[in-house]
């Protein structure tokens, strides 16, 4: 009998579970309900929850039937979802199980099926933290529309319950306090798993909304600027405008005049009255990078702002009130600056109420993978079409970004997988990167060790599908002349193109 026309759940199974849901605190508990729900539909073999945030990569896995538990398994649908989510083009339909419209296809592996994904958004524009319903679908069937129906209730019940807590019986409900609680550190654009980073995210969840200084040190390019739009977003000046100024880049003059704003007649060229950052940040946050270049006299001038509150522009007499919070960072150690008398020790102090230090990219070797990954979709968003991926039958190739130092950190990972993006065929090979200067020096290391050894079943399988490519594009697609190129007959080729087709999606 076909699996998608096998008995299945009716409506009244899916009220029995809403059910279940009225009397279910434990979101746990109702996510295993709801996988066992799932099951009861003949085309599905496999169901699992996860909980988290996509943007972070950081979903769990709440709990499964019939599947376990792998960090793989949350790379992959991570990967799917970030790709959904950047509006790359979606694998071939064959390749991911031939999902339906509201599901997002999880490309199948070797050793792994296809997955379909119902985040509990359908226009990926969530900012709360996600639950995703996945199911492994059944690759004999195909699921029928009040099929796809029920996968669609279940997926709506794992967000009703997930977003509507009720307290428990034996307690009174507490009114709610008018008064707004410090946000939660808001880490969406930040992508780790380092124990470093998550260190430091959780000493800002109890400090970001108060409003205090923050110094961020931390070498070029460790993320300094993002983690200070971070603090801005989590903060209760959110809804007003982020505001920067590099401290470094522009002299000390023009600096001034930018930060503190001027009056009319205050100097040659200044025609009218021109506000300085200060009061248009007033009610917002300013973040001053490379704090660390500011000269001693305009040190002084910030730390009346930090002290009293209030700015006095070139030329003006009377000061003016402004309230800004003020996110500093510098790539120098402070410390030593203000022991050989180049930065005030009184304004160092006031800075550092709150204290960061960011790693460099060498100490987090956990998040290389992750971060290439995301510049890699990235990039295929911005260009658009299919992303180009790393060769992981080949463990060289990140062997190599492993074992680079990483001076420029974050931003040269970035620029390093934009260029081999671009200068690379669909996948980027330990050839593309014996290429590159960048890696010439670690790539003469690894060039010591022996390749490693594959399967002579797949290797024979890869030289035959790139050879009848080749014959195809040589003959405009004509399969008789291709079958003459490759000294076969027309019904042994036919045989190999359906047999690749079926495993690899492979189209010729």
């Amino acid at each position: 009998m076909d699996p998608a026309t096998q008995k299945q759940p009716s409506l009244t199974s899916l009220l029995m579970l809403i059910m279940k849901l009225a009397d279910t605190l434990d979101f746990k508990a109702l996510a295993q309900h709801i996988c066992e729900f799932c099951l009861e539909i003949p085309t599905v073999t496999g169901a699992f929850v996860l909980k988290g945030e996509i943007a972070a990569s950081s979903l769990d896995f709440v709990t499964g039937v019939e599947v376990e538990s792998s960090s793989r398994l949350l790379m992959r649908v991570e990967h799917g979802l970030r790709e959904w989510l950047a509006g790359v083009k979606p694998p071939p339909d064959h390749m991911t199980g031939f999902p339906p419209p509201y599901a997002i296809g999880i490309k199948g592996e070797s050793d792994a099926p296809p997955i379909h994904a119902y985040p509990d958004r359908a226009n990926g524009a969530d900012k709360h933290p996600l639950m995703v319903l996945c199911i492994v679908p059944d690759p004999a069937a195909r699921s029928t529309p009040s099929q796809e129906n029920l996968l669609l209730g279940a997926r709506d019940l794992l967000r009703l319950g997930a977003r509507s807590p009720k307290p428990k019986e034996d307690e009174e409900a507490i009114p709610a306090k008018k008064e707004a609680k410090p946000g939660k550190f808001r880490r969406e654009e930040l992508l780790t798993r380092s124990p470093l980073m998550e260190k430091i995210f959780k000493k800002l969840d109890r400090v970001v909304g108060i409003n205090v200084p923050v110094l961020i040190m931390g070498e070029t390019g460790t993320g300094k600027e993002l983690v200070a739009r971070a603090i801005h977003r989590s903060s209760p000046r959110s809804k007003r405008r982020f505001y920067a100024q590099n401290c470094g880049a522009i002299s000390e003059g023009l600096l001034e005049s930018e930060l503190f704003g001027y009056t009319k007649g205050a100097f040659t060229g200044a025609d009218r009255d021109k506000k300085g950052l200060f009061e248009i940040a007033s009610g917002s946050t300013l973040f001053l990078d490379e704090i660390g270049e500011m000269r001693l006299e305009m040190q002084k001038k910030m730390l009346r702002v930090l002290q009293e509150g209030e700015i006095l522009p070139i030329g003006a007499t009377v000061p003016k009130s402004v309230d800004v919070r003020i996110v500093c960072a510098t790539n120098r150690t402070l410390k030593e600056e203000v022991a050989e008398g180049r930065f005030r020790e009184d304004l160092y102090y006031r800075l550092q109420v709150i204290q960061l230090t960011l790693p460099p990219l060498r100490k987090r070797p956990e998040d290389i993978p992750l971060l290439m990954d995301h510049f890699l979709v990235k990039v295929a968003s911005r260009r658009g079409g299919q992303r180009k991926k790393l060769d992981q039958r080949d463990p060289r190739v990140l062997d190599a970004f492993l074992n680079y130092d990483w001076p420029g950190n974050i931003r040269e990972l970035e620029n390093a997988m934009t260029r081999l993006a671009h200068f690379s065929g669909d996948t980027i090979n330990f050839e593309i990167l014996a290429e590159d200067q960048q890696f010439i020096n670690d790539i003469k290391q690894l060039e010591n060790k022996p390749k490693p050894a594959r399967p002579l079943d797949d290797v024979i399988e890869e030289v035959e599908m790139a050879e009848i490519s080749n014959a195809l594009q040589l003959t405009h697609g004509n399969r008789t002349h291709a079958a003459d190129l490759l000294r076969v007959n027309r019904r042994s080729l036919l045989r190999r193109m359906k047999k690749y087709k079926e495993k690899y999606g492979f189209t010729g």
